[in-house]
């Protein structure tokens, strides 16, 4: 399981132990399945005797469940059945994207997605506003490999080396024709994303597709989610300066809403 990016810096006043329920309630409404406890001690760099000790008192009290495997979920109804469990800044952003997202799709008329980074280099969709054309493209709600979605490229671009270097190590997924699997190459499209800002998309993840991708960063400027605008290639060629300058400034107006702000520009 692969820790990508940092947690936000935390006020000095925050009680640890409460602190500690509420990152292990997020990371388990965020996870794409059932996590181990080693897998859940690592992502929260929290000692052993202390996650299973957290554990135990959820599960106890109703809101995590432990399955035959020995691994841990939320319970209903805090679990996938009735939808992701979200909280603390991944609430916030989702809260204060609607509205830009909303504002987006009318500007664009395209299909618009808020998306984060998971365990495993995969980007986990949060919200999607589908397009009001009859004829669109709206990319399936699945978790889906970063290394062939702008959303994962833009987010990888402003993770640490060692980061990026696992996720290309990892076996890369061909899932069209067009799909970039390469890893030098791919490289080099992250490392050119974080130098524009956006990172962009066709045919890689479907047929017929593309789009582009712009960072949304918390107080400490770390990404925290992205957000993509998702267009029919042929539409794309003709639209993509408006679509990319929408797309960046729209990430902007939603890194200001939640009080964050963009990191020092790398060499």
């Amino acid at each position: 399981m692969e820790t990508v990016f940092s947690p936000p810096t935390k006020p000095a006043e925050v009680v640890k132990s409460a602190d500690r329920v509420l990152d292990l309630l997020e990371l388990l409404g965020c996870a794409a399945r059932p996590l181990t406890l080693a897998e859940i001690t690592q992502e929260l760099n929290i000692p052993k005797s202390s996650a299973l000790a957290l554990l135990r008192t959820l599960s106890a009290r109703g809101y995590a469940a432990r399955d035959e495997s020995d691994r841990y979920a939320l319970a209903p109804p805090f679990g996938r059945e009735s939808g992701d469990w979200l909280g603390g800044l991944p609430r916030q952003v989702l809260a204060a994207a609607q509205p830009v997202m909303l504002a987006l799709v009318g500007q664009t008329r395209e299909t618009v997605n808020l998306g984060v980074m998971r365990e495993g280099f995969m980007v986990r969709p949060l919200l999607q506003i589908p397009s009001p054309q009859e004829i669109r493209y709206e990319p399936r709600a699945v978790d889906c490999p970063a290394h062939c979605t702008a959303m994962g490229r833009i987010l990888l671009a402003y993770a640490p080396a060692e980061s990026i270097a696992r996720c290309l190590a990892l076996p890369l997924t061909r899932l069209t024709p067009t799909t970039e699997t390469d890893a030098v190459r791919i490289r080099a499209r992250i490392a050119e994303a974080r130098v524009q800002g956006y990172a962009e998309i066709d045919g890689e993840f479907a047929e017929g597709g593309a789009g582009v991708a712009a960072p949304v960063f918390d107080r400490a400027g770390q990404p925290v989610a992205a957000l993509n605008l998702a267009s029919l290639t042929e539409r794309w060629h003709r639209h993509r300066r408006d679509f990319i300058a929408a797309i960046t400034e729209a990430a902007a107006t939603l890194t200001r809403r939640i009080g964050g702000r963009a990191p020092e520009q790398r060499n």
